[in-house]
């Protein structure tokens, strides 16, 4: 089951109206390479497992762009094309499960379904040797493999902090359809994993030079650094994405829509508050990057920089991806997104620096 497959994929809207733009106050640099033939393996391997888009671009010479693009944003020349292949193949496995289960309109009527599959694809995912049976689903099956690829070419550390970030992604989707009501702590303290949290800075890990200590990665600053990063993307997609849900008939909460019910805003407003809470965790973001980088060693100031980058991306794929642009008219070059003044805020809509007034995220400002 997918999504989007009883509607009309040319009808999605991801956003009515002016397209909301964001402010990224760093020097935003292309990336050093595009993995164009990894992105191409890694749509290959996905469609191998049953997961197809709709062709909108027959003409397109190669696909994946985005992938491509984004698997640039994580990486250096030198990073391996076996370990980027893993990443990519994450990447779609994420998307399928999130269409196929997490986020889709019978998630709710089906918790009981959901929560079997979540426990089981937990198991696999870290258990190494897993015999698969012949007859495993397919997120099953491609979650396996995934692991495998892994294994193969990561630390054991490494892999176990991606399974502890998919724990997390899979436990706060569960979450999800049981929430009915949240509040704004509540939501965001789940947005953090949901939107990929610690699994995207394991990947981004595995891209660079040598492996982060534990007593490195476990730094408080550090987790905030990583906590902040994902959140503000998660809440740049919640903005973006909010028409584009609904008419998708997901039934899962949405920053937009939560501000808009416990503070009674318009949804003008609401999309206002949403943004100022992403430039005042930008904000954040900064400080806590000038706090880690003087002392930082090679590893760290790769995450810390490619952290900067998937934000980066975040605002890339929305103006270039066919999930979010199915019209290919609709959709930008990659490389023109950073050279379009048009596609970015001219500035933060704050300069408030204060912590926000959440208790799950506020530590993070003790820390910068």
């Amino acid at each position: 089951m997918s999504s989007t497959s009883r509607v009309d994929l040319k009808a999605i809207p991801a956003q009515k109206g002016p397209r909301p733009r964001f402010h990224y106050p760093l020097p935003m640099p292309e990336p050093s390479h595009v993995p164009r033939d990894v992105a191409a393996r890694a749509q290959v391997w996905k469609e191998s497992y049953g997961w197809t888009e709709p062709v909108t671009d027959p003409d397109s010479a190669f696909p994946g762009i985005a992938m491509g693009w984004c698997l640039g944003r994580f990486s250096t020349p030198e990073t391996s094309k076996a370990v980027l292949h893993a990443v990519g193949c994450l990447l779609e496995w994420s998307f399928a499960i999130d269409d196929e289960v997490l986020d889709h309109p019978d998630a709710r009527s089906r918790s009981s379904e959901v929560i079997r599959l979540v426990s089981r694809i937990t198991h696999v995912m870290e258990s190494p040797g897993y015999r698969l049976p012949k007859d495993a689903p397919p997120l099953i099956a491609a979650i396996h493999d995934v692991m495998e690829q892994m294994r193969a070419q990561c630390t054991p550390t490494q892999v176990a902090r991606v399974s502890t970030g998919l724990r997390c992604i899979l436990a706060s989707g569960v979450h999800k359809i049981h929430m009915d009501e949240p509040d704004e702590d509540e939501y965001l303290a789940l947005r953090i994993h949901d939107v990929g949290g610690y699994t995207y800075a394991s990947m981004i890990e595995m891209c660079g030079p040598a492996p982060i200590p534990d007593e490195v990665w476990n730094a408080p600053a550090v987790r905030a650094l990583i906590g902040c990063a994902v959140l503000l993307v998660g809440v740049e997609n919640d903005v973006v994405s909010y028409h584009k849900e609904k008419a998708e008939g997901q039934t899962s909460p949405n920053f937009v829509g939560i501000l808009e019910a416990t503070r009674g805003l318009s949804f003008d407003q609401a999309v206002a508050a949403a943004i100022e809470t992403r430039d005042r965790l930008m904000l954040l973001f900064l400080r806590l990057r000038e706090r880690l980088l003087p002392t930082a060693e090679t590893p760290l100031r790769y995450l810390i920089d490619r952290l900067g980058q998937l934000i980066i991306a975040n605002t890339e794929v929305t103006w270039c991806a066919r999930r979010y642009n199915p019209p290919p008219a609709q959709r930008m070059a990659p490389e023109d997104v950073i050279r379009t003044p048009e596609c970015w805020a001219p500035s933060l809509s704050t300069s408030d620096t204060s912590p926000l007034p959440y208790p799950s995220i506020s530590w993070w400002w003790d820390h910068c």
